[in-house]
């Protein structure tokens, strides 16, 4: 086979090709095309009447088809078959590659490869002694590295379409995002004050139809007392909310950046009203705040109670009313200054002073007994 290998044990012609088969064909398939071959071309099967040339072309086709059958089933050629069969599938895939991109170019683009292309040709064919040579080369390696150029360039400027369409896609989704939230409401519910126990799409689309059309409800929770209203305008939403906000039984918020709104909404509220009553109730705006939120918590929680089943919960949380702005100023009161030693060095001493001098007094003996325990 020494005339049908290269030096590196390379096949010179594709055995494939010459079998007629396929480059994944099996060990069967190769047997049984080297056998019809080989009849076909044996040279005791030829005619009597082929010309001295025609019988050693017969005769050479023969030696091919032995020596592509040989190199591809033969043990010896097993490791140079394996490197071979890389090749070709190596080659393949870049020649499939070639086809997509050929496919997907612009036709801009394949105007300036064609052009490319001739001008090399041109270069090519004009060559003629040593100086025009060099002069070529130089203007091949010039248009080789211009069509590198403008390779370069036009993949940029793919990039930065594709990270255009990209951030708009991000934006058109965040828009609709919003645009959805908007039309939305969250509802909260207490199960033991429902009437029939529980709430269903169905039961929650009767009772919202009351404030616009209603696209879509979705159950939140593991507990059975949420959900999502997602109404067909948002011009639904606020009567909703306004409807419970005092409610009991169930409470509705906005959602998203409506919730936002409302929340600094009501903090201006709550400050208008702390800035009026300043001028005609003992009730500061602190003092506002600090029940308006304990209000809530008590709310919150004897909802959740209400939910988990804890007998007595609702009726435990009546009992219990808020402290007023002026019990909750001397609760508060109460618990400073603490009482300290009455002796003469505190007589001159403010309660801040005097709570300093025994903070130091504590903090360093519990520092020397740290170090002594180490």
């Amino acid at each position: 086979m020494t005339s049908f290998t290269r030096k590196d044990g390379m096949p010179i012609k594709d055995p494939y090709e010459i079998l007629g088969v396929q480059s994944n064909a099996s060990e069967s398939d190769i047997k049984k095309a080297y056998r019809s071959l080989a009849l076909k071309l044996h040279p005791d099967k030829q005619s009597g009447t082929l010309t001295d040339a025609q019988r050693e072309e017969l005769d050479k086709r023969f030696h091919e088809v032995k020596d592509a059958r040989s190199f591809l089933l033969d043990a010896e050629h097993a490791q140079n078959k394996k490197k071979y069969d890389a090749n070709l599938e190596s080659e393949r895939l870049r020649h499939a590659e070639e086809q997509r991109r050929e496919q997907t170019m612009s036709s801009r683009r394949k105007r300036m490869r064609d052009e490319l292309k001739m001008r090399e040709h041109m270069a090519k064919k004009t060559t003629g002694g040593a100086s025009s040579s060099n002069e070529n080369r130089f203007d091949v390696d010039r248009l080789r590295r211009e069509g590198e150029r403008l390779r370069e360039e036009y993949s940029k400027r793919e990039a930065e379409v594709d990270a255009a369409r990209k951030q708009r896609m991000a934006v058109e989704r965040a828009t609709k995002k919003l645009d959805k939230e908007d039309r939305q409401v969250r509802l909260k519910w207490s199960r033991k004050k429902v009437v029939v126990g529980v709430h269903t799409k169905q039961s929650l689309i009767s009772i919202m139809t009351d404030f616009g059309e209603v696209e879509e409800v979705e159950m939140l929770g593991s507990k059975g007392n949420a959900a999502l209203i997602t109404f067909g305008h948002e011009s639904s939403c606020k009567p909703c909310v306004d409807a419970y906000k005092t409610s009991d039984t169930m409470r509705a918020t906005f959602v998203g950046r409506r919730k936002i709104d409302d929340t600094l909404h009501g903090n201006q509220e709550v400050i208008d009203d702390g800035l009026k009553s300043r001028r005609g109730d003992d009730e500061n705006l602190e003092d506002r705040k600090m029940r308006q939120a304990a209000e809530r918590e008590r709310l919150m929680r004897q909802m959740e109670l209400e939910d988990e089943g804890q007998e007595g919960a609702s009726d435990t949380y009546q009992r219990t009313e808020p402290l007023t702005a002026k019990q909750t100023q001397e609760k508060l009161s109460s618990l400073f200054p603490p009482a300290f030693p009455d002796i003469p060095e505190n007589k001159n001493l403010s309660p801040f002073e005097m709570l300093e001098k025994y903070e130091k007094e504590i903090f360093g003996r519990i520092d020397i007994i740290s170090r002594q325990n180490e």
